[in-house]
């Protein structure tokens, strides 16, 4: 008798837990499943992209300044081969300005980029701020990171700028376009640009959360070639690329120096990509984090830091259970 009874509390109890799981995921629930046959779920729940997402997280944070310093420069030139591309593409093209063709190949710079896991400053607006605005990593440490990373893109895109523009890469005809391309942004108000770095920093951080979401390379190409497409037939101004463009002019126009367009150019689309990327997370981590906060995937991380550890820890990331 009491065996029976234990059997119906625990088919109860399996009840509930099945109930429970269907309201958080439905997609987990049998209610759903066929009478016959069986499917194959061919994408990542939102837990398991977040697991992805923490995994690199992990890894930028604890990574070291040399490491970041190196593979930021790369970043940074190989960013510069999206301008060159621009400047091809449009003048073969005949367009005015960077258009459906001009800019075609565009997301190559990022496609290197996102393939050879360099690190590029926009990306780390995604996935090292999850881990500090659940308080399981610190401020500085992330200051620390974008810092390193930030100096080294700009060094290379500036490193990849006197390239294009002391040696003979490009054609009389190419080289008009190309300073009428840095003419362009040059010419753009501050706010104009500021509100332009806005839109494509969103854009990034979403390119850069879906491709933790792809399953294999041909997807994650599809997908950093659509949106960082998008970002060049847009005209929206990327940190790297559209300094690249100002550099470029720089180096060919004497009346451009080459400091000022650090606060007039540089610093709009900074603050632009660096808003827009970390209010996309935001949005993730609040709207969406709330329901998985009780999650296996945080176990490993332990307490979350208090405010002084969050603030100023720099040596420790994370801290694991005892």
């Amino acid at each position: 008798m009491a065996r029976a009874a234990n059997t119906g509390e625990d088919d109860l109890n399996e009840d509930a837990d099945e109930a429970e799981k269907a309201r958080k995921d439905p997609e987990e629930s049998l209610d759903n499943a066929p009478d016959e046959g069986e499917t194959i779920r061919d994408f990542f729940s939102f837990e398991e992209i977040f697991a992805r997402v923490l995994s690199v997280a992990d890894h930028e944070l604890e990574a070291s300044n040399r490491y970041l310093f190196w593979s930021g420069l790369g970043a940074g030139g190989a960013l510069g081969l999206t301008f060159l591309a621009r400047v091809v593409f449009t003048e073969s093209a005949q367009e005015a300005e960077p258009g459906l063709l001009g800019n075609l190949l565009y997301p190559v710079g990022f496609l290197i980029i996102v393939l050879g896991r360099y690190q590029l400053f926009t990306e780390n607006t995604l996935t090292p701020v999850v881990l500090v605005l659940t308080k399981l990593a610190s401020v500085a440490n992330l200051a620390r990171l974008w810092l390193v990373v930030l100096v080294a893109n700009m060094v290379g895109a500036v490193g990849v700028a006197a390239l294009l523009a002391y040696f003979d890469v490009l054609n009389p005809e190419r080289l008009e376009k190309a300073i009428e391309m840095g003419r362009h942004a040059h010419e753009a108000g501050w706010f104009e640009i500021f509100s332009k770095a806005v839109i494509a920093g969103w854009i990034v951080a979403a390119m850069v959360w879906l491709v933790h979401a792809c399953r294999d390379t041909v997807s994650r190409i599809m997908v950093v070639w659509f949106l960082m497409y998008f970002i060049g037939v847009g005209g929206f101004f990327h940190v790297i690329t559209s300094s690249v463009e100002v550099f470029f002019l720089a180096f060919r126009e004497s009346s451009v120096d080459l400091l000022p367009l650090l606060p007039q150019f540089v610093l709009p689309v900074l603050l632009g990509n660096t808003i827009g990327g970390v209010t996309f997370v935001a949005v993730l981590n609040y709207a969406l984090f709330a329901e998985h906060k009780d999650s296996r995937l945080f176990e490993r991380y332990g307490d979350k830091l208090d405010w002084r550890d969050w603030m100023f820890g720099i040596e420790k990331t994370r801290r694991r259970p005892a």
